[in-house]
């Protein structure tokens, strides 16, 4: 599978509701909301592949559901 850029993770979360995605992938709401935000700059591997994992998941569900 293929990791999202940041920006890309970026533009999704602006419209998701940081608490589903804190559930969904492990991550706590503060780091979601500094990624989302522009506020965290190290953002570890482990912490994209977590989000890229959540949107494909999620983009592979609404695509079933069709």
């Amino acid at each position: 599978m293929t990791i999202l850029t940041i920006d890309d993770i970026r533009t999704k979360l602006h419209d998701r509701r940081l608490e589903v995605v804190a559930v969904a992938t492990g991550l706590h709401y503060n780091t979601l909301r500094q990624i989302r935000d522009n506020k965290q700059h190290n953002i570890k591997y482990e912490t994209l592949e977590k989000l890229s994992n959540y949107f494909y998941r999620e983009c592979a569900l609404i695509g079933a559901s069709k």
